[in-house]
């Protein structure tokens, strides 16, 4: 991806978290509840430093850059916040929960999609993924910190 669409996607992350359109859904604060209580050492950001990179973050948002290479396991972390994902390369991967358990993720589940493939997800618990492709993984991860507040 190039560095203008990086800005692009940042706009349009801002524009989304602060527009009437853009309504909370309850599956998007679904994630759970304890997730505030999460250790912080297991954060993305923390946990898995070489495969998330913020490029963009402010008190409502953060943006990261995902990216897994081929072969590639990253180190299991969470996400403690609802987000949208855009992913851009999707070679096959294999999805791990905390305890190492194969499991499929929502991406996982659209198997015959254009990309890029935009996906909401809630807070998500522990987990890893492992890159059998030949090909890097790759998204951009639009959190949304404030959405579920009361």
């Amino acid at each position: 991806m190039q560095k203008p669409a990086f800005a692009a996607i940042a706009a349009l992350a801002g524009t989304m978290v602060t527009s009437a359109s853009f309504a909370q859904t309850t599956a998007m604060c679904a994630g759970p509840a304890g997730a505030a209580s999460w250790a912080e050492d297991r954060e993305a950001v923390t946990a898995a430093p070489g495969n998330h990179r913020v490029i963009y973050e402010t008190a409502d948002l953060r943006v990261l850059e995902v990216t897994v290479l081929p072969g590639e396991r990253e180190a299991s972390h969470h996400h403690r916040w609802p987000s949208v994902m855009v992913v851009d390369s999707r070679p096959p991967y294999v999805n791990y929960d905390k305890d190492g358990k194969v499991f499929q993720s929502v991406v996982q589940g659209q198997q015959s999609v254009e990309l890029p493939l935009m996906v909401r997800l809630p807070a998500q618990a522990e987990h890893a993924i492992e890159n059998t492709g030949n090909k890097p993984f790759h998204a951009i991860r639009i959190e949304y910190k404030r959405l579920c507040e009361q």
